[in-house]
């Protein structure tokens, strides 16, 4: 075979992201009334919606490379419906592989989050364009903002709670321009289309927003067709190549950009960011390292597994400070999607397992309150694991922590999956609703909640 830009002569069938809850499940099935622990609070009516990694042929090269799955699960007046579909992009229809879906930007596995915005469901994965769905989770089709996106759309975008813009990014792995940032109008419409000049391509998976400034994280995860002939991967680490975060006005251009130099690191999920004063503050999952040996090693031990840091950009001075918050493992940082950009006083986390042998989500979930420096922690009990912790406020006008979170888990002796629901003023507790899936829900990427008040 030629060099494959990805290598994966060294996976097989019995890869970690094949085995027990990281294994695909095979059927789409819809139930209107599910299996229920507890009561579900009435005051929650919408859809949660989470989308991961989950391969049509029941094998992939890597987790990355899974095909779409979209589980949903609709909440009205304290009873819970459930449906899983596939997302059926060509990259589904044709069976493809991660390789040749290059240079097809519709090609897309579809796999790693889903945003609603100006009424479209769109679900998301960092190499292609965006896929629309409709609420009901079926397949509409690639969706490139009326013909002016040209390039892939980045999995993390941010909705702004106080103007309802959609603001994202691009980044391409091998041709300039490197970085590319994007502006959608409340109505769906993109309005500004920005390069950005960095000196190499890297992966840039997830950024920041504040209310008045966005900002790219330039962290030495490197694309460097070196390496590929190296270790078989285009992506490695590359600390040698600096770190940096660019602050630029929500409307500016490449022209006002200001770099600010930090720590060689990596981030592969922030928490928020928000203006106080002259400074721009962001709490992030911080790994001192990541993929030290390609593509493939996404976990490499301790070293690789995130902690709660706080940067805080001093726009007067032109420095970062930085400061570990806590020695907790954690990943998978959400907030209530209503302070997206703005001050946050709480956050929550997903616990990650540092002494196995490959990725392994833990038994925790976090809340953290950040104004009292304080760490609560949910117990999802023995042999039982979790996911991305979403906030569902009580209503629209509730305070910042007045609702639940919301979050998938696995019960490993039973081999079920749970939704859990969990009062938010009460963390510590168990949850107040247990909503059990008829099916497994494997361990996947991000969703969002959808309210329907």
């Amino acid at each position: 075979m030629s060099q494959n830009l990805f290598d994966t002569s060294k996976v097989d069938e019995t890869a970690w992201h094949l085995q027990g809850n990281w294994a695909p499940v095979k059927e789409e099935v819809t139930v209107d009334s599910l299996e229920v622990k507890g009561e579900v609070p009435k005051e929650i009516n919408g859809l949660y919606v989470r989308n991961g990694m989950n391969p049509r042929s029941g094998y992939s090269d890597h987790w990355f490379f899974g095909n779409g799955m979209l589980h949903g699960f609709n909440f009205e007046n304290g009873k819970v419906s459930y449906k899983n579909r596939y997302v059926k992009t060509p990259y589904y229809e044709k069976d493809m592989d991660i390789m040749s879906s290059f240079g097809d930007l519709s090609s897309s596995p579809a796999n790693t989050h889903i945003v609603e915005h100006a009424g479209k469901y769109l679900a998301l994965e960092e190499a292609h364009l965006p896929w629309e769905v409709d609420d009901q989770l079926e397949t509409k089709g690639a969706y490139d903002f009326g013909g002016k996106l040209k390039g892939a759309m980045t999995a993390h975008p941010r909705i702004c709670p106080k103007t309802g813009e959609l603001l994202f990014f691009s980044y391409s792995s091998f041709a300039e321009p490197y970085l590319t940032y994007y502006r959608v109008n409340p109505e769906g419409k993109l309005i500004q289309i920005e390069p950005i000049e960095i000196p190499r391509a890297v992966m840039m998976h997830d950024w920041n927003i504040t209310e008045n400034h966005v900002v790219f994280m330039d962290l030495p995860i490197i694309s460097d067709m070196n390496l590929a002939i190296e270790t078989g991967s285009p992506f490695g680490f590359k600390p040698e190549c600096g770190a940096r975060l660019g602050v630029m006005p929500r409307n500016g251009s490449n022209a006002d950009v200001r770099w600010f130099e930090v720590d060689p690191c990596y981030v592969f999920h922030p928490l928020n960011s928000y203006e106080e004063g002259n400074n721009i503050v962001l709490y992030v999952c911080k790994q001192q390292e990541a993929m030290v040996g390609g593509f493939q090693d996404i976990y490499g031990g301790d070293t690789t597994v995130a902690r709660l840091w706080k940067w805080t950009i001093d726009l007067d001075l032109g420095v970062v400070k930085e400061e570990q918050i806590d020695d907790a493992p954690c990943d998978f940082p959400r907030v209530d999607d209503r302070r997206t950009g703005l001050k946050n006083d709480y956050g929550y986390c997903t616990t990650l397992d540092t002494k196995a042998d490959s990725l392994t989500i833990g038994r925790y979930l976090l809340k953290y309150d950040l104004t009292n420096n304080k760490r609560l922690t949910h117990d999802l009990g023995e042999n039982v694991t979790g996911g991305e912790a979403v906030f569902v406020p009580r209503s629209s006008d509730s305070k910042e922590d007045d609702g639940w979170a919301i979050s998938m888990a696995y019960e490993a002796e039973t081999d079920r999956s749970k939704l859990l629901v969990i009062n938010s003023q009460d963390f510590e507790s168990s949850p107040v609703a247990e909503i059990y899936a008829p099916q497994r829900v494997p361990n996947g990427a991000h969703g969002s909640w959808v309210s329907k008040d």
